[in-house]
Order: C-alpha cells, then structure tokens, then sequence
C-alpha cells in the first residue's frame, strides 16, 4: 500500500514510529484535560481549553523568533522532553491528590507552547527526508495517518481502561509517548544536516519570523480560502465536537465517557479510512478537496446531536472525519508545490494559527453560548457555519 511504502526507509520509519506512540499518547492527554476540566468547572471548562489554543497560537506567531534560528532536530527533541517533563508534574499532583485547576491551566498552557514549536519543524523535515514529489505525498499520507491512527488507539484504550486506570494517571502515558518521539527523532535524523529556516539578526530576521507565511501567501487564493475555512472549522470542531459533545453526552448519556471515547474512535477510523484512501490520490484541484473537506465535516457535526444511539453517534463522528485528510493533504500539497523551502515551516506556522485561532474563539465563546441557547443547537449551528463555508468554496472554485 502507497503509504506504507516509505516505512522501508529506516529514517523515516523511526520518525513515524515515534510519533505514532507520541500522538497516541496525546490522545490521552487531551482526554483527560478536558474530563478533569468538566469535572472542575462544568462548562466553563472552555476557559481551560481557550487558553491552550491561545498559546498554541501565540506560539505560532512568535515563536519562529526564536524556533528559526534553531535546527528542527534540536527544535523537536527540547520540546519533546519539555512536555514530557511538564506531564510527569501532573502526573505526580494525581496520584498526590494535588490536582487544582491553576495547575491544569499552567501545564496545559506550557505543552501547548512546546507544541507550536515541535509541528513546523516536523513539517519541515519531511522535504528533505523525501525530495521526490510522490514519495512525499505518501509521506505526507504517512504521517497524517499518525494522527489518525492514535484516534483509533487511543479513545481504544481509553474505553478499555476506563474504571481501572485514574483519568489523572493518563497523563503518564502521554509523557512517556513525549519521551519515545525525543527518542525516534534524534535516531532517525542523525547524521541528517538541516538547515535552520533563518540565520539572521536583528529586527529584519523578527519582521521576516512574523510574517514570512503571510507574505508568501499573498495572491495565493485557494490557500487564503484554506485559511479561512481552518478558521472556521476549527471553531465546529472545538466548541461542537470536542467540548460541546463532552458536555452534550454527560447530561445525555448513561454512560458518557464510554460514550465520548467511542465517538472518537469512530472518528479516527474515518480519518484513516480516508486517509488511505485518498494517499493513492494526486490532488490535482485541491481547491475542491478542501471545499470538499468543509461540506462533508460541516454536515457530521450537525448531525451528531440528533444520534438516536451509540451506533449512530460513532456513523456521523467517522462521516465527519473524512473532512481530515481531505483538508489537511490538499494543504500541505499546495504549501509543498506553490512555496519556496525556506517559506515552507512559515506558511505552516500560518496554518496553525488559523487551527488554533478558530479554536481559540471556539473555547472563549462557548460558555456564554451555551448558556444563552443550549449546547446541541450550538454543536448544530457550529456545523452549519462550517457547512455554509463550503458552499462558498463550491461557488469560487467549482469552474477552476
């Protein structure tokens, strides 16, 4: 199969292999912030939330200050043992019973700087470990499937150790997942000279950090139009899907934990499913795979309030997730073909603060929504903007 192929490369299998422990591992991370966040402060839990996806996008908006004067190697070792490190403190709280919302909220915001930093240098390797243009789109579908294969295993194992293993000690698993990528990255870029995106000084080199991605951007339409969909869709996916489901399945389900965990599952098998699928596609218009990506999450997210069982629920979870990989190998296709190298971890950076922007003003507005009209009609109306965005793209791209 085409996106398995360039695991017989020894370097990149390393690489994969590691991150696929350490987004599984992530899985459980993200999991047990939010439970632990519900369980504290109900649905002003969005607050906790908020503020990760704030610092994910600060980091993404300055953190190529300092990040690219860095070589991406030395860049996703440091943040790996950083966050490592940083579960391993709360870890510790848990199974102390110091656990307290101030602690959560620091640590939270801490990993998600280190974050920002790790994925840009990530995206960033991956030209070089595979200059040629088809073994970089599998490489590309490789990766992507790490993350789509750690919402299969871990919501998985989730479900499995549920009631056995404390929703506080999940963070030990995350922390170890952090220390095996450290791991696989130094081993499969060993010897792999990169160099860093930036080598200058001065506030000529902080003007170029800041903003290179939107700059290399400008007149590029359908990235634009990627930009603002992300946006969009990342507010479904983080006030509707990942919170308001949260909360929407604890005042609706007997059992919502399992209930959510399963859900996840489900969208993790659409996202591989299609990520294996679409891999073996050259996106030759990935305007319309983006458009795409928009109608098809858009209409999942506005149906999973009116599942009627757990069946259902999974059905429309793993119908939303072929929004995914539609999206996320039609952009990285562009920003590979249509930008020069040195612009690449810059347009990327760009990207993540449209995902982590939406997610930010996901989070903020989540509380008073919810409180003004309901959490199901908000997840239904978070997907109906999502859906709208579509509908837009159809109208400026389908002849071109």
């Amino acid at each position: 199969m085409l996106v398995f192929k360039p695991l017989a490369e020894r370097r990149i299998a390393l690489l994969w292999g590691s991150q696929l422990f350490s987004a599984t591992g992530a899985e459980f991370y993200m999991v047990a912030v939010v439970w632990i966040a519900t369980s504290l402060i109900g649905r002003d839990a969005g607050y906790i939330s908020a503020l990760q996806a704030g610092a994910l996008l600060t980091g993404s908006l300055f953190g190529g200050v300092l990040t690219d004067r860095w070589r991406f190697k030395t860049t996703m070792i440091a943040t790996s043992l950083i966050r490592a490190l940083l579960l391993a403190v709360l870890s510790a709280a848990g199974m102390l019973g110091l656990m307290s919302l101030p602690l959560l909220a620091i640590v939270a915001g801490l990993v998600a700087l280190a974050t920002s930093a790790f994925d840009p240098a990530l995206q960033g390797t991956l030209p070089v470990l595979a200059p040629e243009p088809r073994l970089r789109h599998a490489v590309n579908g490789l990766f992507d499937a790490t993350r789509r294969m750690a919402r299969i295993l871990g919501p998985s194992l989730i479900a499995l150790v549920n009631g056995i293993v404390p929703i506080g000690q999940f963070f030990t698993i995350t922390a170890a997942g952090f220390l095996l990528s450290a791991i696989g990255v130094g081993r499969g870029l060993k010897g792999v000279e990169i160099p860093p995106t930036s080598t200058g000084r001065g506030l000529g080199a902080v003007a170029d950090a800041l903003s290179g991605g939107l700059r290399a951007t400008r007149g590029h339409a359908v990235m634009r139009y990627g930009l603002i969909a992300d946006l969009v869709g990342n507010i479904a996916w983080s006030m509707g899907f990942l919170l308001g489901m949260a909360l929407y399945l604890r005042a609706t389900s007997t059992d919502p934990l399992t209930d959510y965990s399963l859900m996840m599952t489900a969208y993790g098998l659409g996202n591989l499913g299609a990520n294996l699928v679409l891999v073996s596609l050259r996106p030759q218009r990935p305007a319309l795979w983006l458009v795409g990506s928009k109608l098809i999450f858009g209409a999942g997210v506005m149906l999973l309030p009116f599942a009627p069982d757990r069946a259902w629920l999974m059905a429309f979870a793993a119908f939303a997730a072929i929004n995914g990989p539609l999206e996320n190998l039609a952009l990285l296709y562009i920003m590979q073909h249509d930008f020069p190298p040195q612009r690449l971890s810059q347009v990327y950076r760009l990207q993540m603060c449209a995902v982590f922007g939406g997610s930010l003003i996901g989070y903020l507005a989540a509380p008073a929504l919810f409180g003004q009209f309901g959490v199901g009609a908000m997840i239904t109306a978070t997907g109906a903007a999502t859906f709208a965005m579509g509908v837009i793209g159809l109208a400026l791209f389908a002849r071109r």
